[in-house]
């Protein structure tokens, strides 16, 4: 099997698990809605994840450089690979529960300082929760790493799948026990899920091949050579994490509900980054390290034009029809219970905001790969720098020019995004030569011009539609929204088959051989 089918398989799988996921995470967002709307005690919540997420995210550069480390040893030794492994996954152990205990004893002191903006009641609240969801970093952790050890075994569905979990438990938690917990049921159904998911890979990744030694022998050579890179790295993933908590320790001064709008808005844009960016990073990173490692640098270049290129064709004309529905889908999904007319405004503004960093998202994310592979930390460290300095810098800005302030923040994410992937962009260009930058960029126009035109047609069948369905319902809404945005859809793949555009004529292949070689 070839190494870009295996890319398709990967990729295919992944694709599937993340519209299932995101399928059942899109109703866990309509119960949230409805049951708790934009108010303090979701806004309590989503300050209080935040430092988990923050550990969290600091801890995945050490899965970065463990995914190609892993995979050079296991070709020669799987022994000796299972050895590296479980010596990482023994000290990530150690440190996952000292920081734990870090933040459940100083929960009171870490809310107070970096979320001044809160008022007295949701500041209590946040500490409450904070106490709580500490110890979802353990097993956050771990899981993550069984599920790169999985990954780097070209093991890619049950890692993907099992993330459902956490949405199934907090869903359950929701329809049942809302009336006695509150928001609560997003603490205990995040950390019940946590644990059926650990319990569920960790047999998975047994035998699939990982084999656990209790070694702590820190001076193995793949083990310092990890050190060395991820130490760079975890300093520049402290700096670069901080972006999440400077965006909601900005929204804290902002009316409350905003920090809850804009927890809404980001995830439903992340919906099409989790189901195609995240599962091509995810999918291509291991034949990319594999590629460079072997010296295979043409074929390098090829799968990284290929990526973007194919992305492009799929976020470009979605991020069109994205803005265009955005407030019929706001209203769709959200607009009952508590959360009123008023709360669909303000987030469908966010949501528009947001979507514009869909493509600049992704990229950035492939381009950083390689960089990582190159093991060049100079360049991750000018682009966290300008990173953090565009989102504070344009924050400010933003805020005071749009309104609502908090779609602000929104936007400066997504202008920052677009800045730091033509920086990416440029650097890789002069360390790569013949990156085929051109024949992306064509690509990319062409994409942007279909997708207009099928945005037009979007905009017209839904005017349309809701003449046919002009009754305020439920499924009248979703026949406008479903039959306009399937309209939109198929205009651009029927101009784009009809150009004979290359990427519409791989992915007409892929359906027309039913993923055959996929599978």
């Amino acid at each position: 099997m070839s190494t870009n089918t295996k890319i398709a398989k990967a990729y295919i799988i992944l694709i599937a698990a993340s519209i299932f996921g995101n399928i059942l995470s899109m109703g866990k967002e309509m119960l949230s809605a409805k049951y708790f709307g934009i108010t303090k005690a979701m806004d309590a919540y989503y300050v209080a994840l935040t430092i988990p997420n923050f550990i969290y995210a600091i801890i995945t550069s050490i899965f970065v450089f463990f995914i190609p480390i892993f995979i050079k040893h296991r070709t020669h030794d799987k022994e000796e690979a299972n050895k590296i492994a479980s010596i990482v996954v023994n000290y990530l152990f150690i440190f996952l529960v000292l920081s734990a205990i870090v933040i459940f004893v100083f929960a009171n002191e870490m809310l107070r300082y970096g979320f001044r903006g809160l008022d007295t009641e949701t500041y209590i609240l946040s500490v409450k929760i904070l106490r709580i969801i500490c110890f979802t970093v353990i097993f956050s952790g771990l899981i993550s790493m069984l599920s790169s050890i999985l990954n780097a075994y070209e093991h890619f569905t049950w890692p993907a799948f099992s993330q459902t979990f956490i949405t199934i438990s907090v869903i359950i938690l929701i329809l049942f026990f809302t009336k006695k917990w509150g928001v609560f049921v997003f603490v205990w159904g995040l950390l019940i899920g946590l644990l059926i998911q650990f319990a569920f890979l960790a047999p998975i990744s047994k035998k699939k091949g990982y084999k656990h030694y209790l070694s702590f022998n820190w001076r193995h050579p793949a083990i310092k050579e990890i050190l060395q890179l991820s130490f760079i790295f975890y300093m520049l993933s402290i700096l670069g994490s901080l972006n999440p908590f400077i965006n909601r320790t900005m929204a804290s001064w902002l009316p409350s509900g905003s920090i809850a709008a804009l927890s809404y808005a980001d995830k439903l844009v992340q919906v099409p980054l989790m189901i195609f960016s995240g599962t091509i990073a995810t999918a291509i990173y291991p034949f990319l390290s594999t590629q460079i490692a072997e010296n295979k640098i043409e074929d390098m270049k090829d799968s990284l034009a290929t990526g973007i290129k194919m992305t492009g064709f799929i976020f470009i004309p979605m991020a069109v029809i994205m803005i265009i529905l955005a407030r019929p889908t706001i209203k769709l999904l959200f607009q009952r219970g508590i959360f009123d007319a008023q709360a669909t405004d303000l987030t469908s503004v966010i949501y528009i905001c947001y979507t514009f960093q869909l493509f600049t998202n992704y990229a950035a994310v492939i381009i950083n790969r390689i960089f990582l592979i190159y093991k060049d930390m100079m360049v991750l460290f000018k682009i966290v720098l300008l990173n953090i300095l565009l989102t504070i810098i344009l924050n400010f800005i933003f805020m005071k020019i749009i309104n609502p302030p908090a779609a602000g923040i929104a936007l400066s994410a997504s202008v920052t995004s677009l800045f730091i992937t033509i920086f990416l962009f440029k650097l890789l260009k002069k360390r790569i030569n013949n990156i085929h930058g051109i024949s992306i960029i064509k690509s990319l126009i062409k994409t942007t011009f279909f997708a207009l035109i099928s945005g037009l047609m979007t905009f017209i069948a839904f005017q349309g539609l809701s003449i046919l369905f002009p009754t305020p319902s439920f499924l009248n809404h979703f026949i406008q929204l479903a039959g306009a945005s399937i309209i939109g859809l198929t205009v651009f793949a029927v101009i784009s088959y009809l150009m004979k555009f290359k990427e519409a004529e791989k992915i007409f292949y892929l359906i027309k051989n039913k993923f055959g070689t996929a599978f």
